[in-house]
């Protein structure tokens, strides 16, 4: 994301324009008298809209994004209109701003406006392609409006990028092709569905294969434009919907998407193959604070749910999940022509989620009781008492028991709670494992960085390589005993860097990784040794690797 996007992303533009101007709510708009110098007046004709993030004066006729904004009303230059939106939000910026870079990054969502029509283009060339659409209920206008398109040349779409007056560098940068010298398009053959973000700028596609090869869906690489994490799909279209409704569906792809909005469900919106994150979440709360999560009934997209629960927790949003029991996606449903507003109204809140996910048996005590100790659990990690009350009671209704028993022993488990945690920090013992295992759970950034640094992968403990492989699937698999370890490990890590800064925290990690490193080099050299000495030919090629492998990274 570029610095002028990453600004704006950061603030709310209501928020903004009433720091300079009193304004009030009309309808889903905001509405007051224009703050600019040499436009008086007596009627309100300046109108902000928290949906699209933009304003509009209907009198002096000025309107624009947040920086524009600045730029009109501290009457500066650019440059530093950043330098106070930077104040405002708290975000540092590059005061060297690379005006070169920010016009290529203007071009790039140049080149992929056109690109994306180029492949409108196509698609109306090719009728069998239009047909596959319509037979997944895809109609006319939904193809329009979500600017659907398909891959199928490699030669044209590059003359017409070149026609365009892109350069080769351009057109490498936008990462369309796989290798730009062979003008090899990486989405041939696919439905190509553009991806526009919080500004409506076109950056980046997904293409989806319309026979059997894998995968099904392929998309654009992350970049500084397009990073999937603050990209909801659909928004563009849905922003209004969701003001109005006060409430967002989200779903799992962008064919979802298209679905739902097609038959009437205006607020709906996609997170691309991923969990909901705390750039979307800041994304949704400008334009409402109830969530519908609406994912695939898989066990993929369950660990996506519980993961989104928790991004959500503690944020102040009303949550519900929409339960597709029986049906494998919310497509699915409409192309039944199954009325789909019974799922919605029927949604469930995170406790009656995890209570239907359990599935233990009503008439067995102990299944009840090891259930009702892993609710309790989870009702203690929220921090709002209205919130936790209405959870008790839910509990107590939905297994059939006594409230009072329920609060009960959320009382006792909450006067044990902080005693228990500082036990468990005091004793803990906290190993390489433990503490990459802690970083990761409480900055899943720190996941990516594990899995690149780490240069013996293969051989690394069995838990830290169930995290960085199956991550959530094996969180949730945990026992709630390991569940309370990884706990007290947490809260003694963070008692040991309360004062710790960032840029410490990362020069933790690195000291880690070069540690788990060192670690498991010992531990394979104990091993091939001892195998060498057993006249072991492939060991000693093993251990030559191994050394070469440790001197490349500086470790001994």
């Amino acid at each position: 994301m570029g610095v002028v996007e990453d600004l704006e992303w950061a603030i709310d533009i209501v928020d903004l324009v009433g720091k300079y101007s009193k304004i009030k709510k009309a309808g889903t708009n905001y509405k007051g008298l224009c703050p600019f110098p040499g436009h008086t007046e007596k009627t309100p004709s300046f109108m902000v809209s928290p949906a699209k993030q933009i304003w509009y004066c209907f009198g002096c006729h000025r309107g624009g994004w947040a920086v524009k904004f600045i730029m009109d009303i501290e009457n500066c230059e650019f440059k530093e209109a950043l330098d106070i939106l930077s104040n405002i939000t708290g975000k540092s910026i590059n005061n060297n701003f690379d005006a070169e870079k920010h016009k290529a990054q203007k071009n790039i969502y140049s080149l992929y406006k056109d690109a994306t029509t180029y492949y409108q283009w196509a698609l109306n060339r090719h009728p069998q392609m239009k047909k596959y659409l319509m037979e997944r209920w895809f109609n006319e206008e939904s193809m329009q409006t979500f600017h659907l398109g398909y891959a199928d040349s490699w030669l044209e779409l590059y003359n017409y990028l070149k026609w365009k007056w892109y350069d080769n560098k351009l057109i490498e940068d936008a990462k369309i092709f796989i290798d730009v010298s062979r003008k090899k398009d990486k989405f041939i053959n696919r439905i190509v569905f553009p991806i526009q973000n919080a500004r409506w700028d076109f950056v980046a596609f997904t293409g989806r294969i319309i026979w059997d090869w894998e995968p099904k869906y392929l998309n654009s690489p992350a970049s500084d434009y397009y990073d999937k994490s603050n990209i909801l799909y659909g928004l563009f279209t849905a922003r209004h919907s969701i003001t109005k409704l006060d409430y967002v569906i989200v779903t799992e792809w962008n064919p979802d998407v298209i679905a739902m909005q097609q038959y009437g469900f205006l607020n709906t919106v996609a997170v691309s193959g991923t969990a909901l994150t705390e750039k979307h979440l800041v994304l949704l709360k400008r334009l409402t604070h109830r969530i519908y999560l609406c994912f695939d009934n898989d066990k993929a997209w369950d660990n996506a749910t519980k993961l989104s629960l928790e991004n959500m927790k503690n944020k102040w949003f009303e949550v519900k999940i929409i339960s597709l029991a029986g049906w494998k996606d919310p497509d699915e449903i409409l192309k039944s022509w199954v009325d789909f507003n019974p799922y919605i109204e029927n949604a469930l809140t995170p406790i009656g989620y995890y209570i239907k996910k359990a599935k233990f048996d009503p008439s067995n005590l102990d299944e009840k009781k090891k259930l009702l100790t892993q609710l309790i659990w989870i009702v203690k990690s929220y921090s709002d008492n209205i919130e936790r009350d209405y959870y008790l009671k839910e509990i107590a209704n939905l297994l059939e028991l006594n409230t009072k028993i329920v609060y009960d022993l959320f009382n006792r488990a909450r006067i044990s709670n902080k005693s228990h945690e500082e036990d468990m920090a005091k004793t803990v013992n906290v190993s390489s494992e433990d503490t990459a295992i802690w970083y990761i759970l409480n900055k899943p950034e720190y996941l990516e960085i594990l899995k690149k640094e780490i240069i013996f992968p293969d051989a690394i403990w069995v838990k830290l390589q169930n995290i960085l492989t199956k991550w959530v699937a094996y969180l949730n698999e945990l026992e709630l005993s390991e569940k309370e370890r990884y706990k007290g490990i947490a809260l003694k890590i963070e008692i040991d860097t309360k004062h710790k800064t960032e840029e410490h925290n990362a020069e933790e990690i690195s000291k880690l990784v070069l540690w788990i490193n060192r670690e498991i080099y010992k531990n394979r050299v104990e091993i091939l040794k001892n195998k060498i000495s057993a006249w072991d030919a492939l060991a000693l090629q093993e251990y030559s690797n191994l050394v070469k492998t440790a001197k490349s990274h500086g470790i001994k």
